[in-house]
């Protein structure tokens, strides 16, 4: 069950913690230095301390002497604000058990139960206050903090992938489609399930996909690019994975576009040990093409797509840069 934050939840967190750290200091963070602090990409680290404004949380003041500074002492906010500022506000959105028999039309067995554990969760994240993490933090920077004995374990190897796809459609059409969907889980369910079977491994036990999702994040410096957030966890039989980059959305003309992916995929085996840096490559590289190819077939045959016959319904695969 996935219990961790979404991507962008990570980085405005991490953002939140560095603002708490030098709020002492009296002086505002400029954008390079909280990139610094916490290696949010620099392309998303606006977008990000945005949240943190929008939420009451921050304020930013620009000019020479300006930046970013938390509103208030860390001590008086809860991480539960932090995290309502990336995540929205922290309730079931949906019935737990999903799509029960037609007797369940107001409330499921598991109702009252999960609404109570979301509530707790909720009070918890309430009662601790981001000083407390940007303590916490400073002792696991310098060396001194206990390891949990739940700690997660690291991941052991990393791989730098970039690829394109050209899709049929107008950029405004791709990129409407992309702003309307988060969830892509079933193209990297897809995609992992092709790679399977080109190296022979149909017969493993399927892969678990956590999440894959894309998210907007800033519109960028050329005419028509929006810069997005494409993120997925992954575990299968061979160990576990996740993937995080930056995809583009670029016109070529009136009537097609390119989805380009630029990004780092971490892995570990199950023993802790890595694949084989050539192999890992070679199996990244294919498991991104075919997550493109799927994303950009989904989106050709969404019904935000213009009418069929007034722009071509295939995409076209281009190699690997």
């Amino acid at each position: 069950m996935n219990m961790t934050l979404s991507k962008r939840g990570d980085y405005v967190m991490r953002s939140a913690i560095a603002l708490a750290r030098a709020f002492e200091g009296g002086k505002p963070r400029k954008i390079r230095e909280v990139v610094a602090d916490t290696e949010v990409p620099r392309t998303f680290a606006s977008q990000i301390l945005a949240d943190l404004v929008r939420a009451g949380l921050a304020v930013s003041r620009a000019g020479r002497d300006g930046g970013y500074r938390l509103s208030r002492s860390p001590g008086e906010i809860s991480v539960l604000e932090v995290v309502e500022a990336a995540e929205g506000p922290l309730r079931a959105e949906r019935c737990a058990l999903g799509e029960g028999p037609c007797r369940w039309e107001a409330v499921c067995p598991l109702h009252e139960t999960w609404t109570e554990a979301t509530a707790r969760l909720a009070e918890l994240l309430a009662g601790t206050s981001l000083a407390e993490l940007a303590a916490r933090d400073a002792v696991i920077e310098a060396g001194e903090y206990p390891v949990p004995v739940d700690a997660h374990r690291s991941y052991a190897h990393a791989v730098t992938l970039s690829d394109l796809v050209q899709v049929e459609l107008p950029a405004p059409v791709v990129q409407r489609v992309l702003g309307a969907r988060r969830n892509w889980s079933t193209a990297l369910g897809a995609a992992v399930h092709e790679v399977g079977e080109l190296e022979g491994a149909a017969s493993r036990p399927p892969p678990l996909v956590a999440d894959c999702s894309i998210e907007p994040l800033a519109a960028g410096g050329a005419a028509g690019t929006v810069s997005y957030l494409l993120a997925w966890r992954l575990s299968e039989p061979g160990g576990r994975s996740h993937f995080e980059g930056e995809l583009s959305v670029d016109s070529v003309d009136a009537d097609r576009c390119e989805m380009t992916v630029s990004g780092t995929w971490h892995q570990d085996g199950d023993d802790g040990t890595p694949a084989t840096t050539e192999a890992l490559g070679a199996r990244a590289r294919r498991v991104l093409r075919g997550v493109l190819r799927r994303v950009a077939r989904e989106v050709e045959e969404s019904p935000q797509r213009p009418a069929e016959g007034s722009v071509a319904s295939r995409s076209r695969s281009v190699a690997s840069r």
